[in-house]
């Protein structure tokens, strides 16, 4: 694998024409063979020089999301001899898609596919078709991601998992940013307009796939938005009722109690704490019942757990307060 090739990252920018090997100058980088399918077949592919910064030119779209589940974005030149592989932006799927920064390791492998048989005599344009064909075949890669932003997002609304929203909408928003960029370019291609029909097909493809899937992850987008919204609402609600569960839970004994008159019952013994104590249990079973029927979403067997032992915490307050009130 080349040490180096064509980077647009923001630290490169700086320092144009910088190699990973520390010389400032651009030519050669590798001689290597692409095109022959992963494992390579002898019978395929082609034998290329890959270069930095002397090719000019049309280009293709150069879309890949590579091993290590990186997405990489941008153009590919050739003059058959000589190809220049140029990266315009970069995803991780590192701790959640986001934004960054790349190595030439990265790159190990997407240069094999398509496998191709290449002619000598067309060499150029068998190239330049294949590079776009790979980069349009990546298009369904990009959807496999869709596909699992919708499921993290199903899971979601089943509260299957605790995924963190803001976490899902920022994915959404990063995948989107990464199609709309790959679209950008597929479209420069297609103005430039001087490549064969076949290659231009494959832009022009890739152009309408892409714009489909950045209709479909910004229409997921607004939809998880339009679930915040409502989760804000819920959450809201949830505890509306929790502060009227821990309402219930401290006035009820105290209403119960007043109404006995306490001073009757104090200091327990075991005769007066279950006759004192059980309508006061009574009371918040009944109360609690209530409130876990009203609160928003899915009432578990945790939740219920829950609420037995707050009773039966406030319970054993009691009795304790009452075997050490003073007689």
């Amino acid at each position: 694998m080349p040490p180096s090739l064509a980077n647009e990252n923001p630290a490169e920018q700086a320092r144009p024409g910088r190699r990973a090997d520390g010389s400032g100058h651009r030519g050669k980088i590798a001689d290597m063979r692409i095109l022959a399918g992963d494992p390579a077949e002898q019978d395929l592919g082609v034998d290329v020089t890959l270069s930095e910064g002397l090719l000019r030119g049309p280009a293709v779209p150069f879309l890949r999301l590579t091993k290590g589940r990186k997405i990489l974005v941008g153009e590919a030149r050739t003059d058959g001899t000589n190809v220049e592989v140029v990266i315009r932006a970069a995803w991780s799927d590192e701790n959640g898609w986001r934004q960054s920064t790349w190595t030439a390791q990265d790159l190990d492998g997407t240069l094999a596919e398509p496998a191709h048989r290449v002619e000598e005599r067309e060499r150029g344009l068998t190239i330049a078709k294949a590079l776009a064909e790979g980069s349009r075949n990546t298009v369904a890669d990009l959807r496999g991601l869709r596909y699992e932003m919708e499921r993290q997002v199903a899971d979601l609304l089943a509260q299957r998992k605790n995924t963190a929203l803001r976490l899902v909408m920022a994915q959404l928003v990063e995948l989107s940013m990464a199609v709309s960029r790959a679209r950008d370019l597929a479209q420069e291609a297609i103005r430039e307009g001087r490549f064969t029909t076949v290659t231009m097909r494959h832009c022009e493809a890739m152009n309408a796939e892409l714009g489909d899937e950045v209709t479909r992850l910004q229409a997921l987008l607004s939809s998880v938005s339009t679930f915040a919204v409502a989760q804000e609402g819920e959450a809201q609600q949830r505890f509306n009722t929790l502060a009227a569960a821990a309402a219930a839970g401290l006035g009820l004994p105290a209403l119960i109690l007043s109404l006995y008159g306490a001073d009757d019952y104090l200091p327990f013994t075991a005769d007066k704490a279950w006759r004192a104590l059980t309508p006061i249990a009574g009371a918040l079973t009944i109360a609690a019942a209530i409130i876990l029927t009203r609160v928003p979403g899915r009432t578990t067997a945790k939740h219920y757990l829950i609420a037995a032992g707050l009773i039966i915490g406030l319970l054993s307050i009691l009795l304790v307060a009452g075997l050490l009130a003073p007689r």
